[in-house]
């Protein structure tokens, strides 16, 4: 049994190893995406203080205002921690790679930047382009998923072959378990190479499995919506409703913040969804309080454009479980849902693939020089009936 499945770590690590590795530099930078983007773009956090913040619906006109053509705009992100910007989306313009993002000041309304989402210019997206989608659209994408369920595969074919032998008396022993979890610093490179990918292999395992599976949930979200229903009670996914009437004087996107406050008392407000048109709601996304992560909103309230009724709301923290073990997917692939560090720990893990793609190809080469010299040896013992220099019988 541990022939094949070694057969089946080794050359697919060797002709896939290097894209999983690719998939797990970037997902590691792509861990503090927002703050490494305020970094490579010091304008969009350089912004007049105030006491008094801007509103909602000054923020979005600055923003359309901004944006050639003056297209509404689909949603706002708030800030992500105090002198974070305020974001803007609006869609996506023909034959760009994603929508138009634009930076605003939560103070003052002032546009600190616009920037088109995954292009090289607004370089944290385009690494998501490149992480998410391998630069290729939808084929991409499912090129990723795929890519998370070898890693899975990888994960499990690694614990069988790492699991100590048994002795010939059938007994394991305490030395062959300690020398599982160790790494040798007296043999040769070839043993501290093997040691390496073997004892990091064990070590991040639980995480490359949470890592590769929250990423093949989203990928493939309808598949391991139905694995998920199949284990635990998970309720269909609520129809967003619509305003019931279809005309009269909208609301503010300030007052429908302030309903929605209503529904998450305490909870933070992390994304506005505008209405798309005539017929479509407010839809808000709450941290609502109980919920682990910072960054994330899952809890969700739609609120009527024209009336300001509640349509619906959802908080996450009172779902049934298989709900919410698909809505902690996405936190827990980015280490959200365990604090920062939970983030640090998802940044190594990601780092993991390609430390064990180097140590693979490693000791391959070794292998494989040793057993050429070997093979070279043995035909240089062996004469060479055909050379003429040989005597010939006469």
């Amino acid at each position: 049994m541990r022939k094949p499945l070694f057969i089946l770590h080794k050359y697919a690590g060797l002709t896939l190893g290097l894209l999983l590795a690719l998939i797990g530099l970037t997902g590691s930078l792509l861990v503090f995406d927002h703050a490494l983007d305020e970094q490579l773009a010091p304008q969009t956090v350089h912004f007049n203080p105030s006491a008094q913040p801007a509103s909602y619906g000054d923020i979005l006109s600055a923003a359309q205002a901004a944006v050639t053509g003056n297209p509404a705009p689909t949603r706002l992100m708030t800030q992500r921690q105090p002198g974070s910007p305020h974001v803007v989306r609006f869609p996506t313009p023909d034959g760009a790679p994603g929508p138009v993002e634009v930076s605003v000041s939560p103070t003052d309304a002032q546009v600190l930047a616009v920037r088109t989402w995954g292009t090289p210019e607004y370089t944290m997206t385009w690494l998501y382009r490149l992480h998410y989608t391998l630069l290729a659209g939808k084929t991409g994408k499912t090129v990723v998923g795929f890519m998370g369920l070898l890693l899975m595969v990888f994960c499990i074919t690694g614990a069988v072959l790492w699991w100590p032998k048994k002795r010939k008396d059938g007994s394991r022993g305490k030395q062959p378990w300690r020398r599982a979890f160790s790494i040798s610093r007296t043999g040769n490179r070839f043993r501290f190479y093997f040691d390496i990918h073997r004892v990091f292999g064990i070590y991040f395992l639980p995480l490359l499995l949470m890592i590769s599976f929250s990423g093949v949930s989203l990928v493939f979200p309808t598949q391991v919506e139905a694995v998920v229903g199949t284990l635990f009670k998970l309720e269909p996914r609520p129809a967003l409703p619509g305003s019931r009437t279809e005309s009269g004087t909208p609301i503010s996107p300030d007052q429908a913040v302030a309903i929605g406050e209503t529904v998450f008392p305490g909870g933070a407000l992390k994304r506005i969804y505008l209405p798309r048109d005539n017929k479509d709601s407010y839809g808000l996304t709450f941290r609502a309080a109980g919920e682990a992560w910072s960054n994330y909103g899952a809890s969700i309230v739609r609120v009527d454009q024209y009336s300001g009724e509640t349509l619906m709301s959802q908080n996450v923290t009172a779902i049934p479980l298989g709900n919410k073990i698909l809505r902690w997917q996405f936190p827990l692939h980015n280490g959200d849902a365990l604090g920062m560090v939970g983030r640090w720990l998802v940044l190594l893990a990601g780092l993991t693939p390609t430390l064990l793609f180097g140590t693979g190809l490693y000791l391959w080469w070794q292998k494989r020089r040793l057993k050429r010299g070997t093979k070279n040896r043995a035909l240089a013992k062996t004469p060479d009936t055909t050379s003429p220099n040989l005597p010939v019988e006469v």
